[in-house]
């Protein structure tokens, strides 16, 4: 069985990991509050969120029968019958992986690295499926 496995945006990660130090160094530039105390106050937050972001990052895998991810500690799945569109946006430091469902659900996968040849056969492995939909629907309609 064909699959993709995608690996975690570390560049993003980094990035984010950067910008709330460089808050906690402005909060206290700002308020002009003891480093220290803005360090102590804000690190354990700051350290929850990037623990919960780690958390997100165990694994996505595209499927021809569907996409199988996890969120903090469960494991999720899409069945590849109920997509309707799958779609990616890029932006600076990451690409989002947008998954469009049959009941209007939809999914944004931004953690993660992704190609133009990623991209493509992500593409390619749910367009067949949304084109035989099509052709089925289409076949009903015409009977």
């Amino acid at each position: 069985m064909k699959s993709i496995k995608l690996a975690p945006n570390w560049w993003l990660q980094f990035t984010k990991c950067v910008f709330a130090f460089s808050l906690i160094f402005l909060i206290h530039i700002i308020f002009s509050e003891n480093l220290e105390v803005v360090f102590f106050t804000a690190s354990p937050v700051l350290l929850i969120i990037i623990a919960f972001n780690i958390l997100h990052l165990r694994f996505l895998h595209c499927y021809r029968a569907g996409i199988c991810y996890t969120r903090l500690c469960t494991e999720r799945y899409i069945n590849s019958e109920e997509i309707t569109f799958v779609s990616f946006s890029s932006f600076f430091l990451f690409t989002i992986f947008k998954v469009e469902l049959e009941n209007g659900k939809t999914f944004h996968f931004y953690n993660w690295q992704l190609d133009d040849e990623t991209q493509s056969a992500i593409s390619k492995m749910y367009c067949n499926k949304l084109a035989r939909k099509i052709e089925n629907i289409s076949g009903k309609c015409s009977a």
